[in-house]
């Protein structure tokens, strides 16, 4: 094999396995309704009827909801392309991994940042609820759960 169908082979490779993070994110987003981590958000309108939630009620998880997608919006843009600049890094300069490692743990703190604010955002969306709401809540995810390991 000649020199340059290796680094053909190795580039196309290089940008085959980039592209897999992405679709699994974007099966993730789907699957909760693009709001990806929480699903309380994703299915507030069944829930408000299940858990007899009052219009207050529905409104203060709405505003936890909005801040919570406000506060995200500058890590969804860092990793939007995240993946795609490390290949292209590596495509750049084969040999500047400690460039590819930087821009990887940059995706991961990004990464680590939205979980802590949703997080966040839970913990917020749960307190509006008062403990009979909770428990039904939980209830509802159990059967769920259970639903989706059949």
């Amino acid at each position: 094999m000649s020199k340059r169908n290796l680094i053909l082979v190795t580039v196309l490779a290089i940008v085959a396995l980039a592209a897999v993070p992405f679709a699994y994110a974007q099966a993730g987003r789907m699957h909760h309704g693009g709001r990806a981590g929480f699903p309380l958000f994703a299915h507030l309108g069944h829930l408000k009827t299940e858990l007899d939630l009052s219009d207050q009620q529905v409104d203060q998880i709405k505003s936890i909801a909005q801040d919570f997608h406000q506060q995200n919006a500058q890590y969804r843009e860092q990793l939007h392309g995240g993946m795609k600049a490390v290949a292209q890094a590596l495509i750049n300069n084969p040999n500047d991994i400690a460039g590819a490692q930087a821009l990887l743990d940059q995706q991961s703190a990004a990464e680590k940042a939205m979980k802590s604010n949703a997080l966040v955002a839970a913990s917020k969306a749960l307190n509006v609820l008062n403990a009979d709401q909770r428990t039904r809540l939980g209830q509802i995810l159990s059967d769920r759960m259970a639903d989706h390991t059949r």
